[in-house]
């Protein structure tokens, strides 16, 4: 377990980063599943094409963990949202964009009434680094209330 220091330089770095953004098609997704920020241009180009400027956050208590280990945590191993997070990740393409979305949402909702105000997924090679006390460079972050970003503001 990491101690309250490590854990808020972690979020120090997490908020001190520049972070890319690429508009949803539904312009209600940000309510239904938060704000889906990616931690370089290259990476975010895979959900279309990005901003022209980056995203800064303001995070003051974010879950920060690999996928399996955040539904796990907040769901239970043996969930239904962990069930279609191995469908999902599964080659059998049982699952689709409108799993991943429907999971998404739930995953928002329930993390926002524990309490947490944002989601950092990392690799599991990514934990690794949080452990040497380093920002993993690949980062998949869900911002959960807008106005933790500069989103809102136009930047």
């Amino acid at each position: 377990m990491h101690s309250n220091q490590e854990i808020k330089s972690l979020i120090e770095q997490i908020n001190k980063k520049k972070w890319w953004h690429s508009p949803p098609v539904d312009s209600n997704a940000y309510k239904k599943r938060g704000i889906f920020l990616s931690s370089s241009y290259k990476e975010c180009e895979f959900y279309g094409r990005p901003y022209d400027n980056p995203v800064r956050v303001c995070l003051s208590n974010p879950l920060i963990d690999t996928e399996v280990n955040i539904i796990t945590r907040i769901f239970g191993a043996d969930s239904p949202q962990m069930e279609t997070f191995r469908g999902l990740m599964s080659s059998s393409g049982k699952f689709g964009l409108k799993e991943r979305f429907r999971l998404d949402a739930e995953i928002y909702r329930t993390a926002k009434k524990m309490g947490y105000d944002g989601i950092a997924l990392v690799t599991a090679e990514g934990m690794r680094k949080i452990k040497e006390k380093k920002l993993p460079r690949s980062i998949e972050l869900n911002i959960l209330d807008l106005n933790k970003s500069s989103l809102n503001q136009g930047t």
